[in-house]
């Protein structure tokens, strides 16, 4: 296999890579695929009915006896209106058979409160779910990045969110083959920033701390995660300015900047 000297680098032997918001465009492709929902019912603004359902659903989402594994997991609201969880860590048994109930109930509420029939739930729910399955787009930059990342060492996936979304986002990528691992926290049963996450990515590859780093969007959950686990990080600030300035961390401000970035 040739070598990428522009990865390997100060005896880096693993790139750890976040999925959402750092591989492919999540948060807002979620928001807009919400939005497109006005379009159904006269006279309601798509950006007021993207945050509506948003409001209806974390609503049931923090009421839920589940929410404390879904916050320790890095579970969002908006994945479990289209999220099934098979193949969950026993720790989130129950929200297959929740999820049903909270899909309905979020469009409901978000249907009652501009007046419209709440007995179209199901086809709003349903239109958003075929929407989502539909795949989200790469992130500018990403697929070379992994392309040249796995030509050189072990690239893993360490991503939280709900398994059977979290692959199927990865598979449509059609970059799954170049990593070695993946690890989702729906299926550990740990989320980031948790070391121990990094830890079992690590285990993966059989690769120290000391020799690895990560690459992802959020300095709570990639970054700091990654510190704890004594993993240097490279941060993809997009425009924004870091928490704190340490030495273990260089940012990014996007894909582009990663490899002649990385520590």
């Amino acid at each position: 296999m040739g070598v990428d000297h522009a990865v390997v680098v100060n005896d880096i032997a693993a790139v750890l890579l976040d999925l959402d918001d750092t591989l492919i465009l999540e948060e807002a492709q979620a928001r807009a695929r919400l939005g497109e929902g006005a379009a159904l019912i006269d006279g309601v603004d798509p950006e007021q009915w993207q945050e509506l359902v948003v409001g209806c659903a974390r609503t049931l989402w923090y009421a839920s006896a589940l929410y404390p594994v879904f916050k320790e997991l890095g579970v969002a609201s908006w994945e479990g209106l289209w999220a099934t969880f098979e193949g969950s860590h026993p720790r989130l048994a129950g929200a297959s058979a929740w999820v049903g109930h909270y899909r309905l109930e979020t469009w409901r509420s978000a249907l009652r409160a501009v007046g419209a029939d709440p007995d179209l739930a199901s086809s709003f729910s349903r239109r958003y779910i075929e929407s989502q399955r539909s795949g989200h787009p790469l992130l500018p930059g990403a697929a070379d990045l992994v392309r040249r990342v796995a030509a050189a060492v072990p690239a893993v996936v360490v991503t939280n969110g709900p398994p059977d979304i979290q692959r199927l986002k990865l598979d449509q990528t059609g970059l799954r083959d170049l990593f070695s691992a993946v690890v989702i926290s729906g299926e550990l049963g740990l989320g980031k920033p948790d070391p121990a996450v990094m830890w079992h990515a690590l285990e993966q590859v059989d690769v120290p701390p000391e020799r690895a780093v990560m690459v992802g969007d959020s300095w709570e959950r990639d970054v700091m995660g990654a510190l704890a686990a004594g993993v240097r990080a490279v941060w993809l600030s997009n425009g924004r300015v870091p928490a704190v300035q340490d030495p273990r961390v260089t940012v990014a401000s996007d894909l582009s900047e990663v490899l002649p970035s990385l520590p």
